[in-house]
């Protein structure tokens, strides 16, 4: 579970740290952490909540250690996190009700209130420990786990007559258990042993909260501190007793804490620490090169910890905050996933939307050298929003092109934003909206032919199609898409011809000069269909259809604009594929939502879809070579959005709608000749690895033999692409012995020969 991403230890700016180049067959997450919600101090460790996972920061060695679904956990989605000192556990909530409690490193499962035929709100809100229980403040009562059984001991409704209450924190005071809830306070003797009988709990009837949204409150010596919201703003009150409540702190409250025996106030831009008779001690503010833009804030071993809402997490010495460090793995700037651009041994994210509601920051992620690196903020992000897709210069991997979906194009070269094209830069090339006071500039999708010119897709216009030309000028063309949202855009590899569509049931082809056409995607199919959703080219010119009852094919497109008139039907046919399992025979996935797909170094097919998760189907679609679900593997929800397949690695990237993962496939992309070196990972092959060997910088599908030093073939197989893998076995199954052995390989005709050697270690 434990891995050292880096020692994230910045006096300005943020970490983006490195992961060592995962195994084939391995899955790894990039989760955002840069936003984050509540900090647990546990001894030498501070627990951090993410939205998606969590990390610890250890504070004897500086390390970053990441907890996620991919590392151990069972679930995605995180809603609160608890420590408790004295058992030594973590217990972690997620969104769906699941529960985790670990301890040194072990993880237990509780799934109990997530499986359960419980009505109404199920969600857990916070957590509290006592005498070896956690009490789990959730939207119909408290439930209580023992820890020693790891298992739910009790159920407490705290509603009239034994209703569902919601509850949104609990504490203990005194002799009394105290529960919070959207209508003040309910409170019971804490060692009553019958607490799961609504009888004996009291409801709060006279003090100024009884009405009021508790949403947190604390203890601390003869005090409670409750958080209550009234109206859009949170407040402070303070009480020695459950009766007489009186305003402490008018203003936004984001979360108090006890720690240390002193109080700390997390408010929108400033943390507060007081002493427990609510003397104030300090007021923390901006430190060096970070706002205080604080979720939740701490005190423990002499530091202030904070859950910051751009920065990971941050701390600083609590007596002498002059300077601030931040801490947090490396991730994407957003869990958003749109599109995927494969680049040279790296991927860039676009995050936005097409809702045109969302108004997404138009950041843009690029992992590259296993980090995560964004745009350098200037001004002209702050105009722009929802980044959808993304085009780099063929001639300058530094010179991007990206559309936002709210306004136009952002030119961007070494990282920064250098000019955003509109209808005002382009000679009316690209056109505004009118919707009364708003016009946004909708720029759906990009791609770049063979000629280095760029071309968009410019929504909602009858000259839709879009190319900035390499001389630098602006021309639009007619497309006949009316109102209707063009939002992808490909250019095939043979003519060279332009492919888009949107929400309509066509797929419009022009040639980049004067004939344009649109195809039906039911025209030649035996399955009738209402949706494209997604296109792809795969390495045998085919073009792959993603729609609502699975996958449609393109075999030949060359007589595109047979029917010579602009603007009408062509005559180009879209195929279903006939996939048989056992005696069953039917449609290739006509049961799926196809979302997403994408053509790997070997041409075959990664498919997402709406509710099933990712499939891995042969080079023609006839096999299922592999299906990933959220239940038998890390995907964090079986919604994909996209995928994009790293080609010198082979990783596919895989965004869903709960944040990215991605898997390392077995097949890169692969050229023509081999590559002038052939290499093994891991080499020398150590005695404990049990994984899969990878060879790759062959030639495409080459047939390969391994041989140990005499000359003997102990394995063959035809790599996947420009990549082979061995288990480092006979094919007998048997592990072959400690020595040197030889890869020899060729293309089906002999030549392009390639050769490397193996060190293996017994």
């Amino acid at each position: 579970m434990k891995h050292l991403l880096c020692i994230a230890l910045l006096a300005a700016g943020i970490c983006s740290s490195a992961w060592a180049q995962t195994g084939i067959g391995k899955w790894r997450d990039h989760f955002s952490f840069l936003t984050t919600y509540r900090v647990e101090p546990a001894n030498e460790r501070i627990y951090v909540q993410g939205k998606l996972g969590l990390f610890y920061y250890d504070i004897e060695d500086n390390t970053i250690n990441k907890l996620t679904k991919t590392e151990g956990l069972t679930d995605a989605g995180i809603s609160t996190i608890a420590y408790d000192n004295k058992t030594g556990y973590l217990a972690i909530a997620y969104t769906n009700s699941n529960l985790d409690l670990v301890r040194n490193d072990q993880v237990y499962n509780l799934s109990d209130i997530k499986r359960s035929d419980i009505s109404g709100d199920k969600s857990i809100y916070s957590i509290r420990f006592r005498n070896d229980k956690a009490y789990l403040c959730c939207g119909f009562g408290v439930a209580v786990v023992d820890l020693d059984r790891k298992e739910i001991a009790d159920i407490y409704r705290l509603g009239v007559d034994g209703t569902p209450l919601k509850v949104n924190d609990i504490s203990f005071f005194n002799d009394k258990i105290i529960a919070a809830t959207d209508s003040g306070f309910v409170f019971a003797n804490a060692d009553q042993r019958f607490l799961n009988i609504f009888t004996y709990w009291s409801h709060d009837s006279v003090s100024a909260l009884k009405t009021k949204k508790i949403s947190k409150f604390e203890t601390i010596d003869d005090k409670i501190i409750a958080v209550v919201a009234d109206s859009s703003k949170q407040y402070l009150y303070t009480s020695t007793n459950l009766s007489d409540f009186e305003r402490w702190i008018e203003d936004d409250i984001r979360s108090v804490r006890v720690s240390d025996n002193k109080i700390i106030v997390t408010q929108n831009d400033i943390v507060k620490v007081f002493n427990s008779d609510l003397t104030l001690l300090s007021s923390i503010g901006n430190i060096d090169w970070a706002v205080m833009a604080a979720n939740d804030a701490v005190l423990h071993k002499s530091n202030l910890w904070v859950a910051h809402r751009w920065g990971g997490m941050i701390f600083t010495p609590y007596n002498n905050p002059t300077i601030v460090y931040s801490a947090l793995p490396a991730s994407p700037y957003f869990d958003d996933n749109y599109k995927f651009l494969p680049v040279e041994k790296g991927m860039y994210l676009a995050p936005g939307s097409l809702l045109g509601d969302y108004f997404l920051n138009a950041q843009i992620s690029l992992y590259k050298d296993n980090q995560w690196t964004y745009l350098k903020n200037n001004t002209a992000l702050d105009t722009c929003y929802d980044i959808s897709d993304i085009v780099v210069d063929p001639k300058d991997k530094n010179h991007l092109f990206a559309c936002s979906w709210e306004n136009g194009i952002l030119e961007i070269r070494n990282n920064t934003v250098i000019n955003v094209f509109t209808d005002t830069n382009t000679g009316n090339a690209i056109n505004r909206l009118e919707f009364d006071s708003y016009n946004p500039t909708r720029t759906g999708a990009a791609a770049v032919d063979k000629d280095n010119n760029f071309w968009f897709t410019n929504s909602m216009q009858n000259r839709s199609l879009v190319v900035r030309k390499k001389d630098g000028t602006w021309v639009n063309f007619e497309t006949n898409t009316g109102s209707e949202e063009i939002n992808t855009l490909m250019i095939d590899s043979v003519y060279n011809y332009k492919w888009f569509f949107g929400t309509a049931n066509r797929i419009y082809v022009h040639d980049g000069v004067n004939r344009f056409a649109y195809v039906n995607p039911n025209k030649g199919s035996k399955l009738s269909t209402s949706k494209v959703n997604c296109l792809a080219q795969d390495h045998d010119n085919e073009i792959w259809i993603g729609t609502e009852k699975g996958i449609k094919v393109i075999y030949n497109f060359s007589n595109a604009f047979a029917n010579g008139v602009n603007g009408s039907e062509s005559p180009i046919t879209c195929n279903n594929i006939l996939y048989s399992e056992g005696d069953k025979i039917e449609y290739l996935l006509a049961y799926e939502n196809i979302t997403c797909i994408a053509v790997d170094g070997a041409n075959r097919k990664w498919i997402g879809t709406a509710t099933g998760g990712v499939f891995l189907v042969s080079e023609n679609g006839t096999e299922q070579l592999l299906h990933f679900s959220s239940t038998n593997s890390p995907l964090p929800s079986d919604k994909i959005n996209t995928i994009g397949i790293q080609p010198n690695t082979g990783e596919v990237f895989i965004g869903t709608a709960n944040g990215i993962v991605s898997y390392r496939g077995t097949a890169t992309y692969a050229e023509s000749k081999p590559a002038d070196t052939i290499y093994a990972f891991p080499n020398p092959v150590p005695a404990d690895f049990n994984g899969t060997i990878g060879i790759k910088g062959f030639t495409r599908d080459a047939l390969v033999h391994i041989t140990d030093a005499a000359g003997h073939v102990v394995y063959s197989t035809q790599a996947h692409g420009g990549q082979a893998v061995w288990n480092g076995r006979t094919v007998n199954g048997k592990r072959v012995a400690s020595g040197v052995y030889y890869v020899f390989a060729s293309d089906k005709n002999g030549d392009n020969r390639s050769v490397a050697k193996i060190m293996i270690l017994n």
